[in-house]
């Protein structure tokens, strides 16, 4: 008898345990937050004395910085140096804007996001684009990585195009990546299918997607799937690598006239197509249909 009750209170210790874990589990894939890091109180405090055109103070703030775990002195010591030479042409930034900016450039990673959308998108540094694009476009590819998730989503909503622009193609890489579990077998975890079928990711890709204009969006139907993957970029090929969940309001915004969104669709029916090819009883999140 009282084996018997002993196998049964396992037994409940073990639904228990299950039941917890699957409760933190669900809790924890509905609790991803869309923020950029936090500022450093020198990283700020350099920021403000940029905004004041101060950049000699900025380079001695980022020189003397004994506490850099993001990385952030050596850009702002190049962005001093390309203000001082672009507004003073002062020689000794002149050589320095030329001769660090491959250097500069290599450092670069998702953690200097937080100081560099604010630099590229500062007044001062509107001459400064073609280099500010590269910088952008280094740091979010950078970034496409589970450790900067929150991140790419915070810079989704970036009033910024070109912030915006590298976040779409630091959250692509990223869908890739979760796409490719499933193609090679495998089943997303509960808090990658949480985070990608949001509404609120999803309202804002289906809202960028009818932003993107392609000359191709009005005969897609018309290009073998290949192609179609290859000319439509963007908003729509994020949809396209997320798949079903994006369904239900790209067939709302298409249904009003979106060929924007009747375009996604096609890419997403592609998608779906190639993975039940593979997979007969997939899902969208799974190999296994699991």
């Amino acid at each position: 008898m009282w084996k018997g009750n002993r196998i049964l209170l396992a037994l409940c210790a073990l639904i228990m345990a299950m039941m917890i874990c699957g409760g933190i589990s669900t809790l924890s894939a509905q609790t991803i937050t869309w923020a950029e890091r936090p500022l450093l109180n020198w990283e700020q405090d350099a920021l403000q004395t940029f905004n004041r055109n101060n950049y000699d103070k900025v380079i001695d703030l980022a020189q003397n910085q004994g506490n850099d775990p993001n990385g952030n002195a050596p850009l702002l010591i190049y962005y001093g140096h390309a203000q001082k030479y672009y507004l003073e042409r002062d020689r000794a930034s002149a050589v320095y804007y030329k001769q660090q900016y491959q250097i500069t450039l290599n450092r670069l990673s998702g953690a200097n996001l937080t100081v560099l959308t604010r630099l590229v998108s500062s007044a001062q540094t509107s001459w400064n684009k073609k280099i500010n694009k590269k910088f952008l476009d280094a740091a979010f590819e950078r970034a496409a990585t589970e450790e900067y998730l929150g991140a790419v989503l915070f810079y989704l909503e970036s009033s910024n195009p070109e912030v915006a622009k590298g976040a779409i193609g630091a959250l692509r890489s990223i869908l890739q990546e979760k796409r490719n579990i499933v193609m090679n077998g495998g089943t997303l975890s509960n808090f990658d299918r949480a985070w990608m079928s949001s509404d609120r990711l999803l309202k804002l890709l289906v809202r960028k997607a009818g932003e993107t204009s392609s000359p191709v969006t009005g005969f897609m139907s018309k290009l073998p799937a290949f192609a179609r993957k290859k000319v439509m970029g963007g908003a729509p090929a994020c949809l396209a690598l997320i798949e079903d969940p994006a369904l239900p309001l790209l067939r709302q915004a298409a249904s009003m006239g979106n060929a924007n969104a009747a375009a996604a669709i096609q890419l997403i029916e592609d998608a779906r197509g190639a993975r039940l090819a593979r997979y007969p009883n997939s899902t969208w999140y799974s190999a296994t249909g699991s």
